[in-house]
């Protein structure tokens, strides 16, 4: 997996712990979040979340070189959304506003045949829709979280 690089876009139960095996594995890993403390722990080889085993792993794979954390994207290959879809109102319908801005945030770096990826429990038309007509198409990847109905 020399020379790839992917940009998970959100740190935090699903986003840290993927990035981490995945920079665990050779990848050159670039972690974003809106949070500057998250930024500053995790490139401090620290972690904000619980989730047994990870503090070791987040410090190894920082301590290598294979993962940082930053406030923005960058050039990739591989880019993972992986951001809340929490639901609203009574009716259960997911908040897709998250991944809406990780998209449009995504979308300057997007170039045809890079990977684009959600991992989200939105509706799938809509993960879709959210990317913009005018570029290039990359290979997208849908990851749902719950089934939902079509």
């Amino acid at each position: 997996m020399e020379n790839i690089k992917a940009v998970f876009m959100g740190l935090g139960y699903i986003g840290l712990p993927t990035a981490t095996v995945a920079a665990g594995k050779g990848l050159q890993v670039v972690g974003v979040d809106i949070n500057e403390k998250v930024i500053e722990t995790i490139n401090r080889g620290q972690i904000h979340i619980v989730e047994p085993g990870l503090q070791q792993l987040v410090q190894s794979v920082v301590e290598a070189g294979n993962l940082r954390a930053s406030l923005l994207p960058e050039e990739a290959d591989v880019f993972l959304i992986v951001v809340p879809t929490p639901f609203k109102g009574g009716n259960h319908e997911p908040d897709i506003t998250y991944v809406t801005a990780a998209t449009q945030a995504v979308i300057p770096y997007l170039k045809e045949g890079d990977l684009y990826i959600i991992e989200s429990t939105s509706p799938v038309a809509r993960r879709c829709m959210s990317l913009s007509p005018a570029l290039p198409m990359p290979d997208i990847a849908l990851i749902p979280s719950r089934p939902t109905a079509a």
